[in-house]
């Protein structure tokens, strides 16, 4: 019976982490695709031909705000839809999370 009981408590403790992991991701990612959106908003009033620079790994380079609104517009699309699948693949998550427990029986108990 107690190995039985292990296997329960590892088996929820790895829902819980999945969980815990794809919450964080959607944050970190809904964070970004703000930082985006500050920027396409603030570059949208500027200058096409005005030079600017953006992060490309841990490389600074130098283009222009045309060019540049295109590459951040798609990397917003993307951030978008990326935000979207994990929320899904969270919500699939936690139901399934919700079935198992219901067919365990498994009880939470709070210390």
């Amino acid at each position: 019976m107690d190995q039985k009981t292990n296997a329960f408590q590892i088996k929820y403790n790895d829902y819980k982490q999945t969980l815990e992991t794809l919450q964080a991701k959607i944050i970190e990612l809904g964070h970004d695709k703000d930082e985006h959106d500050v920027v396409l908003s603030t570059l949208k009033n500027t200058d096409e031909n005005r030079k600017c620079y953006r992060m490309i790994n841990s490389a600074l380079v130098e283009t222009d705000v045309k060019t540049t609104i295109p590459i951040l517009s798609t990397k917003r699309a993307n951030l978008e839809e990326a935000i979207e699948k994990m929320k899904a693949e969270l919500i699939k998550t936690a139901e399934e999370f919700e079935k198992w427990k219901k067919d365990n029986k498994i009880q939470v108990v709070k210390q």
